[in-house]
This record gives C-alpha cells, structure tokens and sequence, in this order.
C-alpha cells in the first residue's frame, strides 16, 4: 500500500513551480524577439501592380531580405485607395514578420475622404516605422493631345465643358485631390475616372480613356522617356532631378497644388518595440547606402531616412494640410 504522505507537495514547490511558469511565459517572446527574423519576411502593398507604391515596395524587399537574412515575399492588395490592403493587413493575425509600404493618403487622406467606410484607426491598427521616400506629382497629357502646358490644359478644358477626364489612382489619391482643386480653382468642368491604383490609372491615359492624369512620377517617367506622355508641371518646390526643363507649379502659375508625396513602412498594431527598432534600423541602413539611393533615384524616388517618431510628425503635418484641402474641393468617398 503506498505510503499517503508521498501524495503530499510541498507548498514551497508550488510556488517554485508558478514562478518558473510564469518565467517561461516572460522569457519566450523575449527569445523569440532578440531572434527575429527567424523566417521569411512579408510586404503588403495596398495597391495593384505597377504603380509608384509598387515599384518601390519590390526594391525595398529585396534589399531588406539581403540586409536581414531572410527572403522577404511581396503581396498586392489594392483598391479603395489603398483601404483595401490597410483593412486586410491590420485584420490578419498577428505577425511580427508582417509588415507594409503605405503613402501618406493612408494615414492621412483617407480618414477624411472615408470617414465611416474607412475601417481601420491609422494610429490604433498600426505600428509606424519609418519613412522610406518621397517624389512630386507631375500632371502629364498624352504626346498626340495639343497641350503644352497647366493653361493650355485649361483653355482645353473650358473649350470641351464635361468632356476633359482624368485618371487617378482611386477616390482620394493626391492625383484626384490635386485635381479637384484645380477644378475648383479654374473652373474647368472635368470628370474623374478613379482606377485601382496607379498603373491602372496610367494605362487609361495611354489607352485614351482619360485626356490627363496627376500621379507620382515613379511609373511615369518610363512613359515620359519614351516619348508617350508629355509632362506639363512637377509639384515640387523646385525643378525636379529627373525632369529640369519640366516647370514647378508654381512657376506654372498655380502655387496651390505644390506637394510631396512621401512613403512609409508600418506593422500591425502592438508590434513589440524591440522588432520595431530592428526593422527601423534595417530601414535606415538601406536608406543611407549610396547603391540603394541610386537605385531609388532611378526611378525618381528620394530616400528620407528617419524615426518612428518622425514618420508621426510628418504624417500630423499632412492631416492638417489635406484636411483643409478636402474641405475646400468637397471630395468624398461616402
């Protein structure tokens, strides 16, 4: 018969036994952090293949997969102005191998063009990186219209009232912002035609489905050199790098459409500050390689290494100035 005192535990081991639960539970995310990556990286990009998001996202995850020892698998989901993509990504499981490229028009247009529909808090749902660049907008025509220029494109348009349409990258994409402004300041009556992105977009123009478009210069410059479009204005400050004979704006004559348009790399919400950090310092090496800042500029994209905290700022500065815009064009997706 055994013994009934060899049933007994001793309350000492009890609480030993409870402490080393407790440490496994503590100790293995650690572990698991101070390992990462320990396998293959994704990158969402909210938009359809070919536009300026994309050409950057797939540069970006090749360099990372060298710099961080891990492949790193592009994935496209786009639509809703990029909506679509953020409301996938921000409602899948957690991963802390998971991560996306967004513009600013995520985090900072689309609350305000959405609103109710928008689905997602782009401070709540997400986990801020970094920035990774920034390009102008260019509003360009097809080489067989017989315009040269904003007032040409103007003239054209008060000539055809409802006839001139323009391509954008979806609702509330700065191409369509842009030009809602510029509607509203000319008062050409013009059509939007919004695409699922910017290749899309850019296809109609080529197609002659559209008579204009204003996007990003990423996919455009391979049609501008290859004498297809004609670029009429950059939005930047100053002349941009990859088009000099090309004017400003501003110097057009129409300062308020003067803008950048800068890129970020985010993660799902509560990603551990450790796997951030990681991931922004990998970033920054990038951003900071002489190889990669040629490659970027190939394709008229400026690197802008910085914080999570930064990307914070920059992305406050825009919700003020596009909140006002929106107000003043009337533009909505609801």
């Amino acid at each position: 018969m055994m013994n009934k005192s060899m049933h007994k535990i001793h309350p000492a081991s009890v609480l030993i036994a409870a402490f080393l639960l407790c440490l496994s539970s503590i100790t293995k995310p650690v572990l698991a952090q101070s390992n990462w990556p320990s396998h293959p990286l994704r990158l969402l990009i909210p938009y359809a293949a070919g536009g300026s998001t994309d050409i950057l996202g797939r540069r970006l995850a090749v360099k990372l997969g060298e710099d961080l020892k891990q492949p790193v698998v592009v994935e496209n989901k786009g639509g809703a102005n990029g909506g679509i993509g953020v409301n996938s990504f921000v409602k899948s499981p957690f991963d802390d191998h998971y991560f996306m490229v967004v513009s600013y028009t995520q985090l900072a247009i689309n609350p305000f063009i959405y609103k109710e529909k928008l689905g997602y808090d782009p401070d709540a749902d997400l986990t801020p990186i970094g920035m990774i660049a920034q390009t102008p907008n260019v509003v360009v025509v097809p080489n067989t219209l017989p315009i040269n220029s904003l007032k040409d494109l103007v003239e054209y348009g008060k000539s055809r009232p409802g006839k001139l349409a323009y391509s954008s990258a979806g609702i509330g994409s700065t191409g369509h912002l842009l030009n809602e402004l510029f509607k509203s300041q000319t008062g050409v009556d013009m059509v939007h035609i919004p695409y699922r992105g910017n290749g899309p977009a850019m296809q109609a123009l080529l197609s002659g489905e559209v008579q204009f478009n204003t996007d990003n210069l990423p996919q455009l410059i391979p049609q501008v050199k290859a004498g297809k479009i004609k670029p009429l204005a950059v939005t930047s400050t100053k002349r941009w790098f990859q088009l000099p004979d090309v004017p400003t704006a501003e110097e057009a004559g129409f300062p308020g459409l003067t803008t950048v348009v800068w890129f970020g790399l985010v993660g799902q919400a509560k990603l551990p500050k450790e796997v951030t950090m990681k991931m922004n310092a990998s970033l920054n090496r990038l951003l900071k390689n002489n190889e990669f800042i040629a490659s970027l500029k190939e394709v008229s994209l400026e690197t802008v290494p910085g914080s999570p905290d930064d990307m914070v700022i920059a992305t406050k500065i825009e919700r003020d100035r596009w909140k006002r815009v929106i107000e003043i064009s009337g533009a909505t997706a609801e």
